[in-house]
């Protein structure tokens, strides 16, 4: 049974729930990620808090996995997808039977593909294991002339523990 849930582990922790960012940038800074992309400091600072509260709520006993994705994704097509937030939600339960219990988390990097796409990678630290996060935002500009009449977007979340992949990215 442990092999079966190891393997599904392994084989289902790269879930892309919406959409996947080329891997062809190299990793910005937030300031690098700011000039690119038009965000304002505060839009980036918002991103990351955000990032940062979904981390809390998913280490909180008192929360667990669901409760946490619900609220990182609360107002976004990824929340509204019963599917694939099960099955996210499935998969985090067996982070935690694996590797054991959340330990802290740390920033390590930012991307910007375009001047309307941002992904934060997140290393989220297991008492045995570390795993890799991936959260990606999306501002459509109908208007180009105020690129800030549209607010960013949670898009895609994703997670891996194969840390060679991770790393290569």
């Amino acid at each position: 049974m442990k092999n079966k849930q190891n393997a599904a582990l392994w084989g289902v922790c790269i879930l892309l729930l919406a959409f996947v960012v080329g891997r062809d940038n190299d990793s910005l800074a937030p300031s690098s990620v700011e000039a690119q992309t038009g965000a304002t400091g505060a839009d980036v600072d918002a991103l990351r808090a955000s990032i940062g509260n979904f981390f809390e709520n998913l280490s909180d006993p008192n929360q667990g996995p669901r409760k946490a994705l619900d609220e990182l994704t609360k107002n976004t097509a990824l929340g509204d997808n019963e599917k694939l937030m099960t099955g996210l939600s499935d998969n985090l339960k067996l982070v935690a039977a694996n590797f054991g219990p959340y330990v802290a988390y740390e920033p390590v990097g930012a991307k910007a593909l375009g001047s309307d796409l941002i992904e934060f990678r997140y290393l989220y630290k297991c008492q045995n294991h570390p795993v890799v996060w991936r959260f990606t935002y999306y501002r459509p500009r109908p208007n180009a002339a105020d690129p800030t009449s549209v607010p960013w977007t949670l898009i895609g979340v994703r997670f891996d523990s194969n840390l060679d992949a991770a790393l290569l990215d």
